[in-house]
C-alpha cells in the first residue's frame, strides 16, 4: 500500500530562488535580461512574485528603472501575510544574489514550475482513473503524453538558446575539426554518394522531404538512407506510419540479402508468400538476419501518431541512444500525411498539414537531428506530359516547402511506361532502358545546388544504389 502525502506537503518550489532573483533585480536590473531567457511570470509559486516579475519586464521592455517607487505601486494592496511593503522589499534585497548567479536562480524557478506541472497532470490521470467509471486507456495515456510532452520540451529547450556570433565560429571550427580527424560527422549520409557530394548528407536540424507519387519507390529510397545512417553514423528512429513492423523488415531483409550476381532475386513479396523460397533463399536470408540483427534501426510501427506522441518517442530513442553512448543519427517519418493532427484546425487540411511540417522543423532543431519525411504528391502530376515532380506540386500542402531545408523528388520513367496500353517502338525501348532507374532530384536546398541523380533501383527487392 502506497504512502500518502503529509497533509501540510507543499507543492515543488523554489521560494528562496524567487526571492534572491527579484532582490537581485532591484539592486540591478539588468539581472533580468539574463533570467527572463528562463523564467516567466508564471512559473512563480507566488503570485505576488509573478506580479512582481512582470511589472519588472513591463518596465524593463519601456526602459524605465526598476526602483523602489515601482515596487511600492505593485506591492501597495499585496497581501504580504502581516508584513509591511518596506519590510518586504528590504527582505528581497537582503536575499539578493548577483546578476552572474541570476539565471542558476531563474532555472530553478522554472524547473520547480515544471515539477508542479508534471504533479498537476499526475493527480489529473489518478483522479480520472478513481472515479469507478471504465473508459479506454489509451485516451487518458495519449492525454498525458501531450501534456507531460509539453514539459519535456520546454526543458530541452533550455540548452537551445541563443548563441554569439563568436560561439558559432567556434562550434563551426570545432565540427572542422572532427570532419579532419576523421571522427564520425553528426546527422547521417543518404548512402547515395552522388547525393551526399551534393547535399552534404542529411544534417543535424534539417528537415527533408522526400516526395513523390505512389510506385515511385519512396519508402524503398528511405528504408536504403536509414540503413546505411544507421550503419555509418548511429542509431535511427523510423515513424511507420502506413505500414507494421512485418512488412518493413520483410523489404530490409529482401535488400541486405541482395546480391546482383546471384541467379534468383529475393523480392519482399517472395518471403511474405514463404512457401516459394528455395534452400539457397533461405540461407542467404539467415544470412542477411545475421548481418542485420545489429544494425541500431528502431522501428515504431503504431498507426495514428500525432505530432506530439512522434516527439515525445522521438525523444525517448535519443536518450536511449545516448545511454549506449551514441548521438541518435536522424528521424524519418513515413509518410507526414498519416501524422494525426490535432483539433486546433479541424477540417483545414492545408493548416492542418502547415501545423505538422512546421512542427517537424521544430522538432529537428530542438533534437539537433535530421528529420525526413516522406510526402505523397497529388494528382495534378498525373495530368502533365512529363511526370517528374516540380516544387510548385507542394504548394498545396500547407508550408512543406516553405519549412523544408531541403526537397527531394522520386520519378520511375518505367512505373509510367509499364502501364501503356498500347506503347510505341520509342517507348518499348525506353522501357528497356529504364526499368531499374530512379531520378533522384534536389528541387530546393538551402545553401547547396539543385541536381538530377540516376540511381539504379529495384523496387521488388527494395535496393537502391548508385547507377551502374
Amino acid at each position: 500500500m502506497s504512502a500518502s502525502p503529509p497533509a501540510d506537503a507543499l507543492p515543488p518550489h523554489a521560494l528562496d530562488s524567487e526571492q534572491a532573483l527579484l532582490g537581485a533585480v532591484i539592486l540591478n536590473g539588468e539581472a533580468i535580461d539574463k533570467a527572463r531567457q528562463y523564467v516567466q511570470p508564471e512559473d512563480f509559486v507566488e503570485d505576488v512574485h509573478g506580479q512582481i516579475f512582470e511589472a519588472m519586464c513591463a518596465r524593463r521592455d519601456a526602459g524605465e528603472p526598476i526602483d523602489r517607487r515601482m515596487m511600492l505601486a505593485v506591492l501597495g494592496n499585496a497581501d504580504l501575510g502581516g508584513v509591511t511593503v518596506s519590510a518586504y522589499l528590504a527582505r528581497l534585497v537582503a536575499e539578493a544574489t548577483t546578476v552572474i548567479n541570476a539565471p542558476g536562480y531563474a532555472r530553478a524557478i522554472a524547473h520547480a514550475a515544471r515539477m508542479r506541472k508534471v504533479l498537476a497532470t499526475a493527480q489529473e490521470a489518478a483522479s480520472a482513473m478513481m472515479d469507478g467509471t471504465i473508459r479506454d486507456p489509451a485516451a487518458h495515456a495519449a492525454h498525458m503524453i501531450e501534456a507531460l510532452d509539453e514539459i519535456a520540451s520546454a526543458g530541452l529547450a533550455e540548452h537551445a538558446r541563443r548563441i554569439t556570433l563568436g560561439q558559432g565560429m567556434t562550434g563551426v571550427l570545432a565540427r572542422i575539426d572532427e570532419a579532419r580527424a576523421g571522427r564520425v560527422q553528426p546527422g547521417a549520409p543518404f548512402g547515395v554518394p552522388a547525393l551526399d557530394r551534393k547535399t552534404l548528407g542529411m544534417r543535424p536540424g534539417q528537415f527533408i522531404v522526400l516526395a513523390g507519387r505512389p510506385g515511385m519507390g519512396k519508402t524503398t529510397a528511405a528504408l536504403h538512407f536509414a540503413l546505411t545512417g544507421a550503419r555509418r553514423s548511429g542509431p535511427i528512429a523510423f515513424f511507420s506510419l502506413e505500414m507494421d513492423g512485418n512488412e518493413l523488415s520483410e523489404r530490409m531483409l529482401s535488400a541486405l540479402a541482395y546480391d546482383p550476381r546471384a541467379r534468383e532475386p529475393i523480392s519482399y513479396r517472395a518471403i511474405a508468400e514463404a512457401k516459394g523460397l528455395s534452400d539457397e533463399a533461405l540461407f542467404r536470408l539467415h544470412d542477411a538476419q545475421r548481418d542485420g540483427a545489429d544494425i541500431p534501426l528502431w522501428i515504431e510501427q503504431q498507426a495514428g501518431l500525432t505530432l506530439a506522441q512522434i516527439a515525445a518517442r522521438a525523444r525517448q530513442m535519443r536518450l536511449k541512444a545516448e545511454r549506449l553512448g551514441q548521438p541518435l543519427a536522424a528521424v524519418v517519418v513515413d509518410h507526414i500525411g498519416l501524422v494525426r493532427p490535432s483539433k486546433r484546425y479541424s477540417g483545414n487540411r492545408v493548416q492542418e498539414m502547415t501545423e505538422i511540417s512546421s512542427g517537424l522543423k521544430g522538432l529537428a532543431k530542438e533534437l539537433g537531428v535530421p528529420v525526413l519525411g516522406l510526402c505523397q504528391l497529388n494528382r495534378s502530376v498525373e495530368t502533365r506530359e512529363d511526370k517528374r515532380p516540380v516544387l510548385s506540386d507542394l504548394r498545396d500542402s500547407g508550408s512543406i516547402e516553405q519549412d523544408a531545408d531541403v526537397v527531394l523528388s522520386l520519378y520511375r520513367e518505367a512505373y509510367y511506361l509499364e502501364r501503356k496500353t498500347d506503347p510505341t517502338d520509342d517507348e518499348i525501348n525506353r522501357l528497356a532502358r529504364s526499368m531499374n532507374l530512379l531520378e533522384i532530384e534536389i528541387l530546393k536546398q538551402r545553401g547547396g545546388p539543385t541536381a538530377r541523380i540516376e540511381c539504379f533501383c529495384d523496387v521488388a527487392c527494395n535496393v537502391l544504389a548508385e547507377a551502374f
